[in-house]
This record gives C-alpha cells, sequence and structure tokens, in this order.
C-alpha cells in the first residue's frame, strides 16, 4: 500500500465552500482562457486568489495551484514544491521531476526548458497552474528568468 503524503499549503488549492460565484468575472476569465495566460492582478485583499480558486472550482478544472512566497527567490526552493504540486495533480502516477541540483544551475534555462516541457505534458488538458502571490517573490531573484522560459513554453 503507498503512503499517502499529507497536503501542503503551499500547493494546496485554496477552498470556497462559502464564496460567493462572481458570474460577471467568471465570463470574463471564460473568454481570457482562450489565451494561454491570464495574468489576474488587483490590490491586496481584492479578492483575487478567491475568484480564482473559486473558477477552478465551479469550472471544475484540473489544477496545478503554487502558493509563491519570499522563499520561491530561490528557485531550487520553487522546483521542489513544483515537483511536489505537479505529483498531486498529474494525472497518472509517474517517476517524479528532476531536482535542480549544482550541476544544473550552469544551465539554468535549458533545464527549466525541460522541466516545464515534462510539466506540462503531465498535465491532463484542459489544466490551469495558479501562481498564486507571484509579487512575493524577490524582484533580482532568477526566479523570474525561471517564468519566463516557463511562459516559451505554453501552448506549445
Amino acid at each position: 500500500m503507498m503512503k499517502k503524503t499529507p497536503a501542503l499549503a503551499k500547493i494546496t488549492r485554496p477552498r470556497t465552500a462559502t464564496v460567493l460565484a462572481r458570474t460577471r468575472l467568471f465570463r470574463w476569465l471564460d473568454r481570457a482562457r482562450r489565451s494561454p495566460v491570464v495574468w489576474v492582478s488587483g490590490p491586496p485583499g481584492a479578492g483575487k486568489t478567491m475568484l480564482v480558486s473559486s473558477y477552478v472550482e465551479r469550472r471544475r478544472l484540473r489544477c496545478l495551484w503554487y502558493q509563491l512566497d519570499a522563499g520561491d527567490g530561490d528557485v531550487a526552493t520553487f522546483f521542489h514544491y513544483l515537483g511536489l504540486a505537479a505529483g498531486q495533480s498529474a494525472s497518472r502516477r509517474r517517476r517524479p521531476l528532476p531536482h535542480l541540483t549544482p550541476e544544473y544551475l550552469a544551465g539554468l534555462p535549458a533545464f527549466t526548458r525541460r522541466y516545464f516541457e515534462e510539466l506540462f505534458a503531465r498535465l491532463k488538458s484542459p489544466a490551469v497552474v495558479v501562481l498564486d502571490n507571484y509579487h512575493d517573490v524577490p524582484m533580482d531573484s532568477a526566479f523570474h528568468g525561471v517564468i519566463a522560459e516557463a511562459l516559451a513554453k505554453v501552448g506549445k
């Protein structure tokens, strides 16, 4: 029998049992999903997280949820937790995604491209990847380059 690991808040979509459906914004998200990338922004406390979480729930979309924080400025940390999230979201059991170890750092763009090719191949369509609180990652982090490489793979 396989042992189930406990869910981590960092990679668990917030539950929305008592959240009011925001029908107008849901329609906007429906139209926006025609594009491979959707960016939701607004002031703190505006309800972005609950909007996206309730949308995913109401539309019954497969979702890889990732709650970013300042610690994700370390790209090895980001890849580690993203791999855990992928393990929860994948349509079938597979070997874990690779860890970003020191020997890959010199070729970070190539590692990133291969990592996201494999990640996107594992997600059964239609699926969404949510990077919540992107603004919490330090501006000088290599993380932003990683995301640029990942976005280049979206829709391909």
